[in-house]
């Protein structure tokens, strides 16, 4: 009974590392991070990787960034155990023929929360490297904040295809436009939910992030890492969805995988 119990909380928590709820502008709902978006070919996003509990379930996105380490959002793992998680990678269904890889360490961003939807960002440390092929990639992290408004992203991911709906069994993928961030301040009536560490972009209505997303990867037209999906108003309501900014992270980013030594 007691094996039972610890599988079903183990269950649940990982199910609630995928959501970030956020209240509407203007009035109450709820959130976390593809809806209306497109099947991609195999290999067609190689640095995208899937965040799951050890029992194969599907909590969040994540992005290969180095030899042994992947990028995702914080919330997807506060509160989870090392040996409780696993990366899933080289493949275009979550639950299908993969590559896994268990974790070495879990390293969220030490002001994590502080204040709420604050650097939700996080670093994985898998085992063992990378092996990498055809289908399995890094991907280049941006380090300049060269964004204009109006620019065209990509977002990948196997959120749910609708609100109430179940994760995505393949891989999608959906075209952003960046939004400025006064503008984004602006739809968001300037909450101190949103910062310089933030980036926002938006898709049509109907269209957009949805539960799964989180931690998943935003890229720019030169190939580059932009944002780590954190929150927003699920699911394609015509808000913008909110990102980590990789230019602002980029440092901790380096440094940590580094031992502290930026370069």
């Amino acid at each position: 009974m007691l094996n039972q119990i610890g599988v079903v909380i183990l269950l649940l928590v990982g199910a609630q590392a995928a959501l970030r709820h956020h209240a509407l502008p203007t009035t109450s709902g709820a959130n976390s991070r593809i809806i209306g978006g497109e099947v991609i070919a195999k290999g067609a996003a190689p640095y995208q990787v899937s965040m799951q509990n050890i029992y194969g379930n599907h909590m969040c996105g994540g992005v290969i960034i180095h030899d042994q380490y992947v990028l995702t959002a914080a919330s997807c793992v506060a509160g989870l155990r090392k040996a409780n998680i696993k990366v899933v990678m080289s493949t275009n269904e979550w639950a299908g023929e993969a590559y896994q890889y268990m974790v070495d360490d879990i390293i969220p961003h030490c002001n994590f929360d502080k204040p709420l939807y604050h650097n939700d960002i996080a670093l994985i440390k898998l085992s063992t490297l990378v092996a990498y092929d055809d289908v399995t990639q890094n991907i280049t992290i941006a380090s300049l904040d060269d964004l204009q408004d109006g620019e065209k992203l990509k977002l990948t991911g196997w959120g749910n295809e609708d609100v109430n709906g179940n994760a995505a069994w393949e891989l999608k993928s959906i075209d952003l436009t960046y939004v400025a961030p006064e503008k984004c301040r602006n739809t968001y009536q300037n909450s101190e939910d949103l910062d310089i560490g933030h980036l926002c972009a938006v898709g049509s209505v109907g269209a957009g992030a949805c539960y799964g997303d989180t931690g998943g990867p935003l890229v720019d037209s030169q190939g580059r890492l932009v944002g780590i999906a954190n929150w927003g108003v699920p699911c394609g309501y015509g808000f913008p969805d909110v990102f980590a900014r990789i230019s602002y992270y980029h440092d901790w980013i380096i440094s940590t995988i580094n031992g502290c030594s930026i370069y």
